[in-house]
């Protein structure tokens, strides 16, 4: 008998279970209201959050409502309004609902609908709104103008002008006397004034034109509609596109005496633009040609081409130019007798040479060497009170014992920044004739590699002007 009670007990318990579980709600639905009081044409926020209590995931198809007093949409927008519930989870919507023709201050609801696809259960959802004016409207009736947008193409070239094309459609019986169509982007920004009649439809085209150097991209312009400053058509988004070009055109032949040049200019609105630009020549005019930028030559079926690579300016143009010159050798040969008589007029009456002789090697490295200065006359006059000036660097010295037969430097002078300096004065120096000054550096420590010791310089006075030279700079080592 126990275990009779107890079997009746267990099978009881279960067929609870059983009766309860199907008694459970598959989901349930949640309405949170954002924005729920608002004027006639404004729109209504909601966040509808739907629970899932089944042990696997749920497909919801929210039924709008209303219509067509009512709109209820999504941003973005989606038809139909579907979300998606994971195993006992919650998935929520933002929906956004907006009166179409409602036209008195009240209280409605809207008994919206919440689908479970996989079972086909639907709830019925109240959402309340709440109309607290209708100032908005107009003779009654919420604006309702239809718009569209056209392009005369929808890839502009910068240098031509376009057609913008905006067609209004009004829903209902209102007649706008004064509409303003508001037409922006980053180029322009321009309103068009116009009225609309009762159920009418309208053209209106703005025609414009863009700066011809505006960069190849993809942008936008945006249409709004206006009555009275009143925003009555949401603003219109329009991609369009900015193609790139290029031109090429030849420049007026400029012609003179044995000398014709020419240009080719090349401009785009791309800076970036790369290409060539391609001239036959004859290799009898390549002897006597010129040109501004230097191109290359290349050879194509016999025939020989001047070929430049283009990169485009500030302004996006590039203008190439030959020059056809038979003149060349008449001015070569001026100038090369003007040279040498500048030369010989304004060159330094004195030459200041240096370089290294006698190297000596320890432990590998530089240790010694001997420096030799020579100062030479090439003028037509003696040069007198001369002062020769020499650096050694930080890393060595100058021996005391000096070469027999050289000459006898004036001072020698420790530098913090320059090293040791060295100075001789020469008395006189005959046309012609050069002075050998020589003197022994020797390093403190043994120099690896190659180093560099700088120039050497002179300076004497003559006719009141003083006259300096300097020499060459000399590597030791490497």
């Amino acid at each position: 008998m126990d275990k009779l009670n107890k079997y009746s007990i267990l099978v009881f318990a279960v067929v609870l279970s059983l009766n309860i579980a199907y008694a459970l709600p598959s989901f349930d639905v949640k309405v949170f209201p954002i924005k729920d009081k608002i004027v006639v044409d404004d729109t209504a926020v909601f966040n509808i959050t739907v629970h899932n209590y089944l042990n696997s995931s749920g497909e919801f198809t929210i039924k709008k409502a209303g219509f067509p007093y009512w709109d209820m949409y999504t941003e973005p927008l989606q038809s139909p309004i579907t979300l998606t519930a994971s195993a006992n989870d919650a998935a929520s919507v933002i929906l956004f609902v907006r009166p179409l023709y409602i036209t008195s201050v009240d209280t409605y609801t809207l008994d919206m609908g919440v689908v479970l696809e996989t079972l086909r259960e639907e709830q019925k959802v109240p959402v309340t709104i709440g109309i607290i004016s209708t100032e908005p409207l107009i003779s009654g009736y919420i604006p309702t103008v239809l718009a569209s947008v056209g392009l005369s193409s929808d890839k502009i070239d910068p240098r031509n002008e376009f057609t913008i094309t905006v067609v209004l459609n009004n829903q209902n019986v209102i007649n706008y006397t004064n509409l303003t169509v508001r037409i922006e982007s980053n180029f322009f920004k321009d309103d068009l004034y116009t009225s609309l009649g009762p159920k009418d439809d309208k053209a209106v085209e703005a025609t414009k034109r863009l700066d011809s150097m505006t960069l190849p991209q993809r942008n936008k312009f945006i249409i709004s509609v206006f009555k009275d400053q009143r925003l009555i058509v949401n603003p219109i988004v329009k991609e369009f596109e900015i193609k790139e070009y290029v031109t090429q055109e030849s420049i007026i032949k400029e012609e003179s005496f044995l000398k014709v040049k020419e240009g080719i200019k090349v401009a785009s609105n791309n800076p970036d633009y790369k290409g060539t630009v391609k001239k036959e020549i004859t290799p009898f005019k390549n002897l006597f040609l010129s040109t501004n930028p230097k191109p290359e030559t290349i050879n194509e079926n016999g025939k020989q081409y001047l070929v430049w690579n283009i990169e485009l300016g500030k302004d996006r143009t590039m203008t190439v130019y030959t020059t056809e010159n038979y003149r060349p050798i008449v001015v070569i040969s001026a100038l090369i007798i003007i040279a040498i008589i500048l030369y010989f007029v304004f060159r330094s009456p004195m030459i200041i040479t240096k370089g290294v002789a006698n190297v000596a090697m320890s432990e590998g490295g530089i240790s010694e060497v001997k420096i030799v200065i020579k100062v030479k006359n090439r003028s037509s006059k003696q040069l007198t009170n001369i002062e020769v000036i020499d650096n050694v660097p930080h890393i060595a010295h100058v021996e005391k014992e000096l070469s027999i037969g050289s000459m006898q430097p004036h001072a020698i002078l420790q530098h913090p920044k320059k090293g040791m300096i060295i100075k001789w004065n020469i008395e006189a120096v005959e046309p012609g004739d050069e002075r050998v000054l020589a003197y022994r550096m020797k390093s403190r420590l043994a120099i690896l590699g190659e180093f560099n010791l700088p120039a050497a310089n002179a300076r004497c006075k003559i006719n009141n002007k003083v006259v300096i030279c300097n020499s060459n700079r000399v590597s030791v080592g490497g």
